[in-house]
């Protein structure tokens, strides 16, 4: 029986190894999969939030561990029933309401708990939309992630402490 030499072994081996990694796709990572399933349950909760469905964001958050906090300091939700109140509320005071496409998605998961981070344009009645940024923690229960704690404001634009420290440098006139 015949053998290769040893350098000619490597090359063959290298260009079966070069073939197959330029012609198969790569896997998806968990943290890919997770940052996939909590990017679509943020969207999911947010429409359901936005048209008052409260069946289906009842079911997307964890009902014993839930909090959420709202833009203003005295708005604070536990529960099912937090949330319930959150949602007729702002039903009642926007009637109509839109969140645009999830902006600058951020997340980092666990085993059991993850976090997301991301901006989302809201508009309310036609209006003009406001960037919203919202923090939220996810539960894991089976393989679903469900929604434990969530916080939102409207961040300023403009007053960075770089955009202040700026204008401070510039010479008055």
């Amino acid at each position: 029986m015949k053998t290769l030499p040893l350098r000619t072994m490597a090359a063959s081996l290298i260009a079966v190894i070069g073939f197959v990694a330029c012609n198969v796709a790569p896997a998806a990572t968990p943290r890919d999969a997770d940052a996939a399933a909590l990017m679509s349950q943020a969207r999911q909760f947010l429409d359901a939030y936005a048209a008052n469905d409260q069946r289906t964001a009842l079911k997307m958050i964890d009902p014993q561990h839930f909090t959420m906090y709202g833009s203003d300091v005295a708005e604070i939700a536990h529960g099912s029933a937090g949330l319930r109140q959150f949602m007729d509320e702002d039903h009642r005071l926007w009637r109509a309401a839109k969140f645009g496409a999830i902006e600058h998605f951020d997340s980092r998961a666990g085993t059991e708990y993850a976090g997301a981070f991301f901006d989302v344009p809201f508009s309310v009645g036609g209006a003009a939309p406001v960037p919203v940024r919202v923090s939220t923690v996810w539960h894991k229960v089976g393989s679903q992630w469900l929604l434990t704690q969530s916080s939102n404001c409207v961040p300023t634009t403009g007053s960075s402490a770089s955009e202040a420290l700026h204008k401070q440098d510039q010479p008055r006139k």
